[in-house]
Formats: structure tokens, C-alpha cells, sequence
């Protein structure tokens, strides 16, 4: 009785979990939205049109991109894992929210990079990223272990996302010296994930 109730308690925990999550990636996007330039902001005299103010401000836009490519990519990435999920507890849920505030911080860094070093921004961006991975992949595994991973996921399932939750981490640490080359060298460092994710592969 005492361990359907545990149970049951913890299902409740994953549901509220997935809303929990859901509003913070919905939060980020209000933020990122604020990223874009106000009237107010221009140099311009006179009349201000639209395209005139972003084409002032582009530096601002490509942030926002990239801004909402980042929330996009990980929302689905949380949805796919939380939906493979049966129930959630205390120390998941830690984990989560973890790996949720350093992709916030991700977008910080995003927001900024064009004020700050560009070696800063693209090691900050690793940095983040290497955190944001090993949380999520401490989280899945953590939930593996502990039996919270719902009836019906095949090993083939799990292998997949074992090697999705662990080569990120082990590519954002590649890229990382390469941030201080150049900004061309350490987008071709990402280029390692392939590698990488074999090898993950052939681990498991």
C-alpha cells in the first residue's frame, strides 16, 4: 500500500514537472522576445520604420535567433525525455531544474556575446553547454537507475538516448580551448559530436 501511494506521489511529481518545465521554456521565449530593439533604442532622427530600426539593431536579431533555436531544440529534447519517463522524485526533479537554469544562462550569454570578448562568449557558451549536457545526463541516468522510466522503452530507445544525453557534454568539453583559436576553428570543434557519439555508441 505504502508503495503504490510512493508511487502514485511520484507520477503527480513528473506531471507537475512537465508543466513546471513547460513555463520556464515558454518564459524563456517572453525573454528573448524582449531582446528585440524599441523605437526608443534607434540613432535615427525622425520617422523610425521597422526595417530601418532592424537593420540597426542586427546584431540584436541574430541573437533572438539563436535564442529561440536554443529554447526550441531543448524544449523538444525535455518533452522526449519526460514523456519517457513514469514518474519523477526529488533528486530528478533537481536535476532538471539544473539543466533548465543553464540553458537560460546559455541565452544570457547569447543575449551578450556582442558586448563581451568574443573568446568569453564562445567559452561561456561551452562551459554552459557542458553543464547544461551533464545535467541532462545525470538526470537520465540517475532516473534509469532508480526505475522511473515507464514499461515499453526498448534497450534500442535507451541506447539512443544515452548517446544523445552524453555526446553533447563530451563535445562542448572538445570545442572548449578551441573557443580562444577562433571564432571558425571552434564552430568546426562541434564538428567532434559525430565522432564522439559513435564512440558513445560503441560503449554501450
Amino acid at each position: 500500500m505504502a508503495d503504490k501511494l510512493i508511487q502514485q506521489a511520484e507520477e503527480r511529481v513528473l506531471r507537475r514537472l512537465m508543466t513546471f518545465t513547460d513555463c520556464l521554456y515558454a518564459l524563456g521565449v517572453v525573454l528573448i522576445i524582449q531582446w528585440l530593439p524599441l523605437p526608443s533604442e534607434s540613432h535615427a532622427t525622425g520617422g523610425i520604420w521597422l526595417l530601418d530600426l532592424f537593420a540597426e539593431y542586427s546584431q540584436n536579431l541574430l541573437a533572438v535567433f539563436i535564442g529561440v533555436v536554443f529554447i526550441v531544440l531543448y524544449w523538444i529534447r525535455s518533452n522526449h525525455l519526460l514523456n519517457e519517463l513514469q514518474r519523477s522524485n526529488g533528486v530528478h526533479v533537481a536535476f532538471c531544474m539544473a539543466q533548465v537554469f543553464f540553458i537560460l544562462m546559455l541565452l544570457y550569454i547569447v543575449r551578450v556575446s556582442g558586448e563581451i570578448e568574443p573568446a568569453s562568449a564562445r567559452a561561456g557558451e561551452s562551459i554552459v553547454l557542458i553543464l547544461t549536457g551533464l545535467f541532462g545526463a545525470l538526470g537520465w541516468r540517475y532516473a534509469g537507475t532508480k526505475g522511473l522510466v515507464r514499461k515499453g522503452v526498448s534497450k534500442e530507445d535507451m541506447q539512443k538516448i544515452y548517446i544523445e544525453a552524453y555526446a553533447e557534454p563530451l563535445a562542448a568539453l572538445v570545442t572548449l580551448p578551441f573557443a580562444f583559436v577562433g571564432e571558425l576553428v571552434w564552430n568546426l570543434a562541434w564538428l567532434a559530436y559525430i565522432p564522439i557519439a559513435r564512440f558513445v555508441r560503441a560503449r554501450h
